[in-house]
């Protein structure tokens, strides 16, 4: 062993288990026969180096992959390789979309893409086109949602690249982990990492969520997002408010109080609406803590007597509601018909037809065919339907503005002879 490790220099496994070590990663055994790997964070991604082999069976080819899911909504797609025989006549065909103004680089490698200006931004950057030069042999693609990839959620592409044969040359692994670090942070963030950049951490927010899995976890979605929604609480920019907003009804259990957290800390007035409806989350994932969390964080904001008022007619008292007018109506309809499924959801109908909201029928409509009348609920949402669709057929009261004054009549005036014609009564002289 010793003797082969002399003559051959040490195999792709000691090499791949040191550059896991470096990059404070993790090293995949696939064992005798199966296919190792390496992963490891940059960021809010994660970067997984494997091989795969391709073929027909009877002659095939081993391929080192490097591949990083990331968020890429705007659809930015490039792909470069080394320019070789066939590349020369592909340029003059116009196969070369965009030459980024560097004539060595431009010369050496073949550049495509969908937007030119993002990509002469991109490859204008001197340590990208560095770390691309000092491969050998590359192809660095974006691929989008086909075939396998079709898994990834909306917005989600994959950063990707490969090249012949098994690589265990340490220093140019090292390099090609340091280019998707680098090019992941151009694409994603404009090459800025500023941890009080408040659209910074928007994008990391708005990127979805959950895990991609294949063979190994490609895509941890939720820590990123957690910590973007305290971050964004942290910086105080209204400008995060609908991001935030967005999170609120997320699938994520753990990221909905942070976002809670964040828009109270805001002190916006448009914080309050988006956390209203919430007072009605019947979700079993929500749980009391998170209910107690909207309210005080309504609190925060002044508005506590809308809480105490939704709490009331939650617990079965619609008489503060009825009486309330601190409006952010539709916000209040929308809690309660979210209560509908709760345990609440007998007092939630009841109020809805206490306050008249006809504007709430469809909820109700759509609770009742889930529910029937098999139970006090149901009873309760079919009498809320019932006396708001009594009320909904009532015609509307004309309001006085509704007449034009010029439209009404005039009352009669009888015609008289004229005052000047009538005789004057004689005077005694």
């Amino acid at each position: 062993m010793n003797f082969l490790k002399a003559l051959f220099g040490p195999s792709r496994k000691e090499v791949w288990r040191q550059l896991s070590s470096e990059l404070d990663g993790q090293f995949h055994d696939g064992g005798l026969f199966g296919h190792s790997a390496v992963q490891a964070r940059s960021g809010d991604w994660t970067l997984t180096l494997d091989t795969f082999t391709s073929g027909d069976g009877k002659t095939n080819q081993t391929f080192t992959r490097l591949r990083a899911p990331y968020f890429n909504p705007e659809g930015f797609r490039f792909d470069i390789y080394r320019a070789g025989v066939f590349s020369g006549f592909g340029k003059a065909l116009g196969m070369q979309d965009v030459e980024v103004g560097h004539s060595r680089f431009d010369r050496d490698f073949v550049i495509k893409g969908n937007a030119p200006r993002r990509l002469r931004r991109l490859f204008g950057n001197a340590r990208v086109r560095r770390l691309i030069q000092a491969q050998p042999k590359i192809q660095l693609t974006v691929k989008g949602r086909d075939g396998w990839f079709g898994r990834y959620p909306d917005g989600m592409d994959e950063l990707h690249f490969q090249a012949l044969g098994a690589i265990k040359d340490l220093a140019r692994l090292r390099n090609l982990f340091n280019l998707f670090t680098e090019v992941l942070w151009q694409v994603c963030h404009g090459g800025r990492a500023d941890a009080d950049d408040v659209p910074f951490h928007v994008r990391r927010l708005s990127a979805p969520g959950g895990r991609i899995i294949n063979k190994y976890v490609l895509w941890e979605g939720n820590a990123p997002r957690r910590d973007a929604a305290a971050q964004l609480g942290r910086l105080g920019d209204p400008a995060a408010i609908p991001a935030l907003a967005d999170a609120l009804w997320d699938e994520d259990p753990a990221l909905r109080l942070p976002a809670v957290e964040a828009l109270a800390a805001i002190r916006h007035p448009d914080a309050v609406a988006p956390l209203i409806p919430l007072l009605g989350d019947a979700r079993k994932a929500a749980g009391l803590r998170f209910r107690d969390g909207v309210a005080e964080a309504l609190r925060q904001l002044g508005e506590g007597e809308l809480v105490v008022t939704v709490g009331a007619a939650l617990g079965g008292d619609s008489g503060h509601l009825k009486a309330y007018n601190g409006g952010h109506r539709a916000e209040i309809i929308a809690a309660l018909g979210h209560a509908l499924q709760g345990s609440s959801g007998a007092h939630a109908a009841n109020a809805l037809a206490e306050i008249h909201a006809v504007e709430a029928l469809p909820r109700l409509r759509e609770v009742q065919r889930g529910l029937g009348t098999r139970d006090a609920t149901g009873q309760a949402v079919s009498a809320a339907i019932g006396k708001l669709e009594a009320r909904a057929a009532l015609p509307r009261a004309a309001a006085a503005t509704d007449v034009e004054v010029d439209t009404l009549p005039r009352s009669a005036q009888a015609p008289g002879p004229d005052p000047g014609t009538l005789p004057r009564s004689s005077q005694a002289p």
